[in-house]
């Protein structure tokens, strides 16, 4: 995790991991906020409802990959936890796609933990109740209630993407912080 008072000096591939992070904080917002229109388009029994569904849950992935393959956290134990809940949201992505809640549900792990490591970082309001809205997602999925979910990933959206202006604001070694201290 950062710490913006050491500046350490970065490589390049210091800087790309911290591009592409930003980058999956990114689509993450924007994987939320699609989920949420995808929904209000079932509810409303719009034509292109499914589509917008399937696309939404592949930007997730994509998000959930980039934010898993380039998280900065020092503990090891914690960056563990986060990563895999990424991979395994992935293989099962992948293997069991029937079980959508299933896999969004290690999808949104792998979110949940970026919330929480970034509201160390930050004081944005509703940053740590990420978690509990996402695990009230998965909740919902599970039920089918689209209409929930429009509500419940539309918040998570609009939090993600508030917290992606605020990291694109910042200099890109207050992510990295400093390098010794991570756990290998």
């Amino acid at each position: 995790m950062a710490n913006p008072e050491y500046q350490e000096s970065l490589d390049g591939v210091d800087k790309i991991s911290v591009v592409i992070y930003r980058i999956g904080i990114t689509l993450v917002s924007v994987s939320l906020l699609m989920i949420a229109v995808a929904e209000l388009l079932c509810v409303l029994e719009h034509e292109r409802a499914g589509f917008m569904r399937h696309l939404s849950i592949h930007v997730v992935a994509v998000a959930v990959a980039l934010c898993a393959a380039t998280i900065h956290i020092y503990d090891k134990n914690i960056r563990t936890l986060i990563v895999w809940s990424g991979w395994l949201g992935l293989v099962t992505f992948i293997t069991l796609p029937a079980f959508d809640w299933l896999f969004v549900g290690f999808f949104f792990m792998t979110f949940s933990g970026v919330a929480l490591k970034e509201s160390y970082c930050f004081k944005i309001k509703g940053l740590t109740l990420v978690p509990l809205l996402l695990v009230l997602s998965v909740l919902v999925i599970w039920m089918k209630d689209a209409a929930l979910l429009v509500v419940l990933t539309g918040l998570c959206g609009a939090i993600f993407a508030f917290l992606a202006f605020k990291k694109w604001q910042m200099p890109l070694h207050f992510d990295i912080g400093k390098k010794s201290n991570y756990q290998i």
